[in-house]
This record gives structure tokens, sequence and C-alpha cells, in this order.
């Protein structure tokens, strides 16, 4: 995929040029009936917004020219009848960004990671029903050029729970806590977290 394809200058767009805005993917997985594993591996090429979940001091980095080389694992596992035991996802993601030659990369991300872990209770309390959890870290700095050490963790977590009112028509619930929204751009010596909540109703026809 190219972000700029349409562009006809090769120094701003254009197929495989440094100005197309290129992403290139591969991806392998394995499933079975009650559990799944995949891997990715993604070139991404900065500055055209093409990696928008990570946190703001981040971000910025990938707004600078360059390209990052992603990698990630994912997977789930479902017990074979609802239960006490809930069903588990979890994905893990790691990433590295060299920046052009013409850019000043002191103080910019060079590696970042995310992970998330997620769980679901089917027919929870009444059948139809399900009640879930998910906690995790979006994309955030983990180490920078120039050697200095990021502060960029903002974790976040979120519970719900869904209401089957009828065979069309459900209601669910959730709260969400974020830990850190701002990340390293906090300012220092302050703090800043945040609590929310949604209902959430779901029509099906």
């Amino acid at each position: 995929m190219a972000a700029n394809g349409d562009v006809g200058t090769p120094a701003a767009g254009g197929i495989a040029t440094a100005g197309a805005g290129s992403t290139a993917t591969v991806q392998i997985g394995y499933s079975t009936d009650q559990w799944a594993l995949a891997a990715i591996y993604a070139s991404v090429q900065n500055a055209n917004d093409l990696i928008i979940y990570a946190s703001r001091f981040t971000l910025n980095s990938f707004s600078t020219a360059g390209t990052t080389s992603a990698f990630g694992l994912a997977g789930y596992w479902q017990p074979a009848q609802s239960g006490w035991l809930p069903s588990l996802s979890a994905g893990w993601g790691i990433n590295n960004t060299q920046y052009a030659n013409d850019v000043n990369s002191n103080g910019l991300v060079a590696n970042s990671q995310s992970w998330n872990v997620g769980l679901q209770w089917q027919d929870a309390f009444l059948k139809g029903n399900a009640a879930g959890m998910a906690v995790g870290q979006p994309t955030f700095a983990t180490s920078l050029y120039g050697g200095d050490t990021p502060n960029d963790g903002n974790l976040i977590w979120e519970w719900w729970y869904k209401l089957q009112l009828s065979d069309n028509i459900a209601l669910t619930p959730a709260l969400f806590y974020l830990s850190r929204p701002l990340g390293a751009d906090t300012p220092g010596g302050t703090s800043f977290q945040q609590l929310g909540g949604l209902i959430k109703t779901s029509f099906s026809f």
C-alpha cells in the first residue's frame, strides 16, 4: 500500500519511492476450534499517518521521515464450554525506527512496544450475557536515540458487561481508566489520570 501513490512527483509520492508513504506486511497464523496464534511483520514509511495508535510522544517521532519496522504476536484461547473459565486473548508488539539521513534523531524514539490482555466470560450470570476485562498499553517509547530514558507508559483498563435484552438488542455498559494519557508529554511534577464510562446499544437485524 502507498498512501501517496497517486502523486506523480517521486519526492512526494509514487510507488516504491522515498515519498510513497508505503507499508508492506507479512502475516502467518494457525488456528484450531479453541485457539489461534498469529505473527506479523510490517515495514512502514513514517510521516504519512499510517501509525495512528500510540502515545502522543511516540506519534511525534513517527511523524518524522524514516522507516519503522514492526513485529507482533497475537493469539486467543477459548474454553470448550462456557463457565467460570474465561476466554483469553493477548498481543504484543515491538518496533524499531530508523530516521532519514538528514534528520537529527537525538531524542526521537528508537524502540517502542505495545501489549494487551483480554478476558471474556460468556453466559455470565445469565445465559446470553457476557462480561469482559481488558488491560494493555498502546504503542509507547522504550528507548530514545541519544541514550535518554523515556517515561512514556500509559496503562489502559476497560471493564464491560453485555446485557442481551432480546435476539436483536444488546446493551453494554462499560468503564475505562487511563493511568497516564499524556505519557512522556505529561508536564514534570504533575500527574493526570482519566476515568470514564459509556453505554453502547447494539441492534442487529
